[in-house]
């Protein structure tokens, strides 16, 4: 059973079509959000929150928001896209990289605003448009957009339901983010498109669907444009041509990959890589198409990068 719900002030109005029945709503949860003081405003958050879709990482291991499961790999330095929303309109995006000691890293970008979440001094830290918020400042929040940053059992939580981002929670151990009900489908990067369709879960940013999870994770990896990389991130991704020639079409054929594959800058070398399954299009001449839109003709185990060790020629 659905019910679809709709609430009304002379201003404002907050709907949710076909809200599934029955539904959990977290009214004890609201009545400690202090910012969002307005009635509207607690309504919008408490019919969000019941129907919200989740991803999560717990013991190195990534739940998408179809509750599908695979190990990240993560590579060093480098930010990997967890979720954004790929509308025209880009209300939000949520990026993850893991540091020089290991230590994950959350960035949240919503419309002209930077929310960083890191480790510091064994407990975590939260940054907004580079400045430093203390904890004693909590909960704080923006005065320009319906933005909330309090703290959350033993981490931080930023709130912005209505940009569509319901919660990022992020500790030194896990982090969660939530998306509100009616932006299940318009989500896309390592979390999914939370629009229950498990099948096709590993799209990749050209639109193609990876065969595996390591090939999808590495396209979404952001990668550095040189080593000035204020990151230190020293890779790049690009199409990787395959060591032997082989025998296609009766014909002698070079392959390259038609999935990307994270690689180390040129003046830099390899100090950490793990396998991986993609496809590759043989031809005899090089064509002048674009070789990601190209069809699949064989699958290959290559050698995906993840950390780099750079001399003083990377640039």
């Amino acid at each position: 059973k659905t019910v679809d719900f709709v609430f009304k002030t002379p201003k404002k109005s907050v709907y949710n079509a076909t809200l599934r029945l029955p539904v959990f709503m977290p009214i004890d949860e609201i009545k400690g959000l202090g910012p969002f003081d307005e009635v509207f405003d607690k309504i919008h958050f408490m019919v969000s929150k019941a129907a919200a879709a989740e991803c999560r990482y717990f013991e190195d291991t990534l739940y998408t928001f179809n509750n599908k499961s695979f190990k990240n790999q993560m590579p060093s330095s480098c930010y990997q896209v967890v979720a954004q929303d790929c509308t025209d309109e880009l209300k939000f995006m949520v990026l993850l990289r893991k540091d020089s000691s290991e230590q994950h890293h959350i960035n949240v970008k919503i419309s002209e605003i930077d929310i960083d979440m890191y480790p510091k001094d064994n407990d975590v830290t939260v940054k907004v448009n580079e400045m430093e918020i203390p904890r004693t400042s909590l909960p704080y929040r923006h005065p320009t957009a319906s933005i909330e940053i309090r703290q959350s059992g033993e981490g931080l939580a930023v709130f912005a339901p209505s940009h569509g981002l319901q919660e990022v929670y992020f500790d030194r151990k896990t982090w969660r983010i939530k998306i509100a009900d009616w932006m299940k489908g318009k989500t896309c990067g390592l979390c999914g498109k939370a629009d229950g369709e498990i099948r096709q879960e590993y799209h990749t940013p050209n639109g193609r669907v990876a065969k595996n999870s390591v090939s999808f994770a590495h396209s979404w990896i952001l990668p550095a444009e040189s080593c000035r990389d204020e990151f230190e991130c020293r890779l790049k991704l690009e199409s990787v041509q395959l060591e032997k020639q082989l025998t296609v079409h009766d014909e002698d054929s070079t392959c390259y990959s038609v999935e990307p594959v994270p690689r180390c800058l040129p003046g830099c070398l390899p100090i950490k890589t793990t396998p991986v399954i993609v496809g590759f299009n043989c031809w005899p001449f090089d064509f002048q198409t674009n070789v990601y839109d190209r069809s699949v003709d064989l699958r290959k185990t290559t050698q995906a990068h993840l950390a780099c060790n750079c001399n003083t020629k990377c640039s």
